[in-house]
């Protein structure tokens, strides 16, 4: 009876969450209706103060900022926003939108045509979506060869095997994708700049070097980190030391 009691329990109190949760989203979508962007920005940061995110919160968080004229944490919501749905036409409209504001036009290095082409392929799809297919590749291979061991009909070995060996090079290379993201992620984040104006240092301290300036939105790589320094490194190979204050980690 006692454990009965305990799920009841959860279950009102997921239901309680959702319900809550809820609530939190009508009203944002409602203060964002009414042009109250200040009102519609909290209430999309409550919900993700309680552990809640999506791309498409992320999506509506960046618009109310971007209606208010904060146009770095607009930038960093859709980028937000990106990385857990890549392929979405709007937020990459919305993001292209909001980068024309940036000050900073920062030419990238130029790659060799097919490493920029592998490069774009694996970012279409986030690390999870990719462990995904590779997952669903891995299973679909297994049941191939399975069908291959087990019938006794020529044309099904043959269409098991192929397609065994097939689907088992489709799960090895996206899973390789799935890593590849998830280390890009985790081992070098990347940040949008949030202080109107950044003089970067060629040293963690107040005393280094002044090398070149950025502003507000720009997108940076973070490489390294000292006390409350970061190291950051921009599209066109530019590296130096800025305040962990000046930006935000995607």
């Amino acid at each position: 009876m006692k454990r009965i009691l305990i799920v009841i329990l959860l279950i009102t109190t997921g239901w309680g969450i959702k319900a809550q949760q809820q609530q939190l989203l009508d009203s944002a979508a409602q203060y964002y209706a009414d042009r109250k962007y200040e009102k519609a920005i909290e209430a999309y940061q409550k919900i993700l103060d309680n552990g809640y995110e999506s791309a498409e919160l992320y999506y509506n968080l960046g618009n109310a900022y971007y209606k208010s004229n904060k146009i770095p944490y607009a930038i960093l919501n859709y980028e937000r926003a990106k990385k857990l749905n890549p392929k979405d036409e709007d937020i990459n409209f919305n993001l292209k939108l909001a980068n024309t504001h940036v000050v900073d036009k920062i030419d990238v290095i130029p790659e060799f045509f097919l490493t920029s082409w592998w490069g774009d392929l694996i970012n279409t799809m986030s690390s999870n979506k990719w462990a995904i297919i590779s997952m669903a590749a891995f299973v679909i291979a297994l049941t191939g060869l399975l069908i291959f061991f087990l019938s006794k009909v020529v044309l099904l070995r043959q269409i098991g095997f192929w397609g065994g060996i097939l689907l088992l090079v489709v799960a090895a290379f996206t899973f390789n994708f799935s890593r590849k993201q998830y280390i890009k992620t985790q081992s070098t984040p990347q940040a949008i700049i949030v202080t109107p104006s950044v003089v970067v240092k060629s040293s963690p301290s107040n005393g280094g070097t002044e090398l070149f300036l950025i502003h507000e939105g720009l997108k940076v790589t973070v490489t390294d980190k000292l006390g409350s320094w970061r190291e950051i490194k921009l599209s066109d190979g530019n590296e130096g030391w800025i305040k962990e204050s000046d930006l935000e980690v995607i």
